[in-house]
């Protein structure tokens, strides 16, 4: 188990970190000089186009129906970044701060959120880091389900979603039928819709690019969210890479193996990794300011 820890050692090293079920703060780690950890945050980076306005894909949509979700079922299912006077949610705002210093820096607006292997929690991390981020009123975000082969992501708001992405994507529903605003301000959601086992051929296709490219593009003020697969159980992130501005990887603390999180960083390696979040962590402060 020592070289897993070590491993875990140097995730918790990386730029941007958080914690999940439960959260422990931790402030950023130094910026590191040995050659034998990964490389920081700033130096992953890679400088991104500034978005055009003017090249926007022929993709229509009306208007975005509503559904609300309750606060019991939020907090049901550990969507807590709402909330106040929480240490948790208090996690989250955190994170959210680091990821808008990072894309303001590189003049990004996509972020996917990925893991080596399936159960380290990046869906609840990109539920939680939207919801956080919508309550910016400077910003509104588009959180997607790019989990096709597994999507779960409307589950977290308690929606028993009839279409989605893939539904879309297969010409089975048009994008009004898959928008989803769950009652939270500036937040939309777009789930995956029922599973896809030719999800890879469907993520690389020109219609995939397409919308990526019109999510990316149609507001001046949008971030948004994939919750991608994860990078070790098929390729369908590996095709998707290349349409998204940064990523950040989810390792859950006494699960991840060492190998795994090595190898999934490698494969990150040029797509502008912001860094770690920690889920599930078992140190950090349990003493909150305020």
């Amino acid at each position: 188990m020592d070289h897993i820890e070590k491993a875990l050692k140097r995730a918790r090293e990386q730029g941007v970190s958080a914690a999940a079920e439960p959260v422990r703060t931790r402030p950023l780690a130094p910026k590191q000089q040995d050659q034998r950890r990964p490389q920081s945050v700033q130096s992953r980076a890679q400088p991104v186009q500034p978005r055009k306005s003017n090249t926007r894909p022929d993709v229509n949509y009306g208007k975005t129906r509503v559904e609300p979700v309750g606060k019991r079922t939020l907090s049901e299912q550990r969507v807590i970044a709402g909330q106040v006077r929480d240490v948790c949610a208090d996690t989250y705002r955190m994170l959210r701060a680091q990821v808008l210093f990072r894309l303001q820096e590189m003049g990004g607006s996509t972020v996917g959120i990925c893991s080596a292997s399936p159960g380290e929690g990046k869906t609840l991390t990109a539920v939680n880091l939207a919801v956080s981020l919508a309550l910016d009123p400077n910003y509104t975000v588009l959180l997607v389900d790019l989990d096709l082969r597994r999507p779960k992501l409307a589950t977290y708001f308690g929606l028993n979603a009839e279409k989605g992405l893939s539904d879309y994507l297969i010409g089975d529903a048009s994008l009004t039928d898959c928008l989803i605003n769950p009652g939270l301000e500036r937040l939309v959601i777009m789930p995956g819709g029922k599973p896809l086992y030719s999800s890879s051929e469907a993520l690389a296709s020109q219609k995939m690019r397409s919308l990526a490219s019109e999510f990316k593009s149609r507001y001046a003020d949008r971030i948004v969210i994939y919750d991608l697969p994860p990078l070790l159980a098929s390729d369908d992130s590996l095709v998707f890479l290349p349409q998204l501005d940064s990523t950040l990887l989810v390792v859950q603390d006494g699960k991840a193996k060492a190998g795994d999180v090595q190898r999934a960083m490698e494969l990150l390696e040029g797509c502008n990794l912001l860094g770690t979040v920690l889920n599930k962590s078992s140190e950090g402060d349990q003493h909150p300011y305020y």
